[in-house]
């Protein structure tokens, strides 16, 4: 096994946790939403930051815009945030704008009451303006228990 060449360990493949964190920050906000939770993804598609690496609708992955196989650097300033079905869709291409990579993306758009229960199912609350709640356990529900924290039950379907 050969070790790698000076210029593959000083080329690292992937994001590191600061490239990501600041790569998160500067997508696009969802207003009305916790930004630490959602944010849009370079082609407009909403994602949930806990949905990182999958595959569903609402997953993403850090993307390098100018890809690396092209020479692009893992760094903050070639990061964007791609849900995953249009990262791989933009593969090592360059060239794509983003009529064509929205054109591959899921074709869902949820509504608000979707995104609270979402968010309610991986947060176990939802924080979002006018809107702040928290899951009930079975004995609230059941009135065994009287909760400490005092933040309104979700009224969820």
């Amino acid at each position: 096994m050969s070790s790698p060449s000076p210029s593959s360990a000083s080329r690292p493949r992937f994001f590191d946790a600061m490239a990501k964190k600041l790569c998160w920050a500067k997508a696009e906000t969802i207003p009305g939403r916790h930004p630490e939770r959602w944010r849009k993804d370079a082609a407009g598609n909403v994602v949930c930051k806990r949905f990182c690496n999958c595959n569903g609708c609402l997953c993403f992955e850090y993307d390098h815009i100018l890809p690396f196989s092209k020479g692009g650097e893992s760094v903050v300033e070639n990061c964007q945030i791609l849900q995953t079905r249009v990262n791989r869709f933009k593969s090592d291409k360059d060239d794509l704008d983003n009529t064509q990579l929205r054109g591959y993306s899921c074709d869902i758009n949820f509504t608000d009451k979707e995104l609270d229960i979402i968010e309610m199912a991986v947060y176990g609350d939802v924080v979002r303006p006018g809107n702040q709640c928290r899951c009930r356990s079975i004995d609230e529900l059941l009135g065994k228990y009287k909760p400490k924290d005092h933040t309104a039950p979700c009224k969820l379907p």
